[in-house]
């Protein structure tokens, strides 16, 4: 039920309201139990969909590593760095087109956006179980990466358009539990995949891009009528759940209309170029560990198929930590103390990996990676989405964080290189650096958003008109 706080009245919500320079809603009485059960609505119709949406987006991108212990560089006739270029060409169309399908996503909705993407990506992994040569590889990476490159940052976004910022950081963390669970049921998958190796003629790693390609095309199809675009065409919310809703929103300055200053805001904004150099290095260490966790596995001594599922525990152990500390997080609000606690396990884990040549030691080190892997790169796009207000600049900024942190995936390719397995020690040297370059920039992210906010209890206890827009405003305050 919403209602004015001095008459009840459901209808004058749209009516007669007035807006802050925040987005705010004034005078406006949410029920707390109605907006329970319209967030468990939300929880219950929407999480699942874009998790399973982004499980299969990372499975169909990183079954390269999977193919490779299979046989893919031998059948295709691949030498000395090619399937490292192959691996690394997909981020450069994931970078060129990712802020451009940001806002087109907005523009066009989630409902249509999102199908298109799915299908686009799925025909071109399919595709790509047909390669017979590295040309034809590299031009199917080409297109994958141009085709996924919208789904993080839009899902991110999608997001931020029906829970609040408070509310985030647990749903959005189902993208990055998604992306863990891909790395474990990639390995299960590819082991099960593998058993059809000579069936119809094609060798095991060809039926691996057919099958994960076919089964992401019809989920492209049924993602037509699963995602609404905004509150207000939510099918399984009804007429008063849809004004409370949007209610609860905008307060989040998610229905301002568009504006240019806003855009030119989040390119100003340090923050937004600082976060995006937070993201580029826990890409390097996260899309490295993702596409060669099976090789070095493979490279402690076990065979291709005990690799594989060997890979299963430490995706799960990441998936379940991330979930719990992104509850957490929202719970109390903080988002870098989390950050940097991740680091230590993920700078532990390289450590290792460098100074021990036993193979159960350097299993366990995987465990300590993936146990942090997922927490940062998660947690920082979601620090940036709760801190980044009105809804366009905060488009703009996961736009601007995305196209830097995936640059970051390119280096990723390029240094775990053959020659050096199994000790892999320049993949896991530059990855540790990256880790340490997070650390470093998360104390800083943290010491300015901390000066901000000292600013502005400064101003609010002078009596400063709160005359700002989105996140300016003096009685926004940014989660540290």
């Amino acid at each position: 039920m919403i209602e004015k706080t001095v008459k009840p009245d459901v209808q004058a919500i749209t009516q007669d309201k007035d807006v802050s320079s925040e987005g705010s809603v004034d005078h406006v009485y949410i029920d707390p139990e109605t907006e329970k059960r319209v967030v468990r609505k939300l929880d219950m119709f929407i999480v699942p969909v874009f998790m399973i949406c982004y499980l299969f987006s990372f499975l169909d991108r990183s079954n390269l590593g999977n193919a490779k212990i299979q046989g893919l560089e031998r059948d295709l006739g691949l030498k000395g760095t090619e399937f490292n270029v192959a691996a690394s060409i997909f981020y450069v169309t994931y970078v060129v087109f990712e802020v451009p399908l940001v806002v087109l996503f907005k523009i066009v909705g989630p409902s249509k956006m999102i199908p298109i993407i799915m299908m686009s990506w799925s025909l071109v992994t399919t595709f790509t179980g047909f390669c017979q040569s590295y040309g034809s590889l590299l031009a199917c990476r080409l297109l994958l990466g141009a085709c996924e490159s919208a789904l993080f940052p839009a899902l991110n976004l999608y997001v931020s358009m029906f829970w609040k910022r408070e509310e985030i950081a647990r749903r959005a963390s189902g993208i990055g539990i998604s992306l863990a669970l891909a790395g474990a049921f990639g390995g299960l998958f590819a082991w099960a995949i593998m058993q059809m190796d000579g069936a119809g003629g094609y060798p095991g790693w060809r039926w691996l891009f057919f099958i994960e390609g076919a089964v992401s095309f019809c989920l492209g199809i049924a993602a037509y009528w699963l995602f609404p675009d905004n509150p207000e065409t939510a099918y399984f919310l009804n007429d008063e759940e849809r004004k409370l809703a949007r209610a609860r929103l905008e307060i989040h300055g998610n229905y301002q209309p568009f504006d240019w200053a806003d855009v030119k805001a989040a390119f100003r904004d340090p923050v937004c170029w600082l976060s995006g150099f937070i993201q580029f290095n826990a890409d390097v260490y996260n899309y490295s560990i993702s596409t060669f966790l099976p090789s070095i596995i493979q490279g402690m001594g076990y065979t291709s198929l005990q690799a594989q599922y060997l890979t299963i525990p430490c995706y799960v152990l990441g998936a379940a930590v991330y979930f719990g500390v992104a509850t957490v997080s929202d719970k109390i609000k903080r988002r870098g103390p989390f950050i940097l606690l991740a680091g230590l396990f993920i700078m532990a884990g390289y450590s290792v990996l460098l100074g021990s040549t036993t193979p159960g030691v350097r299993y366990f080190a995987c465990f300590l990676v993936l146990f942090g892997a997922p927490i940062i790169p998660g947690l920082n796009l979601t620090w940036l989405n709760t801190n980044m207000s009105p809804h366009y600049k905060r488009a703009t900024a996961i736009g601007i964080n995305q196209t830097i942190g995936n640059s970051g995936g390119v280096i990723a390719g390029q240094i775990y290189l053959n020659r050096e397995s199994p000790g892999y020690k320049t993949g896991h040297s530059v990855s540790l650096t990256a880790c340490g370059l997070t650390w470093v920039c998360t104390w800083i992210m943290m010491w300015i958003l901390s000066k901000r906010n000292a600013e502005k209890d400064r101003k609010a206890q002078e009596g400063a008109l709160d005359d700002g827009r989105g996140d300016h405003a003096v009685s926004f305050r940014y989660q540290l």
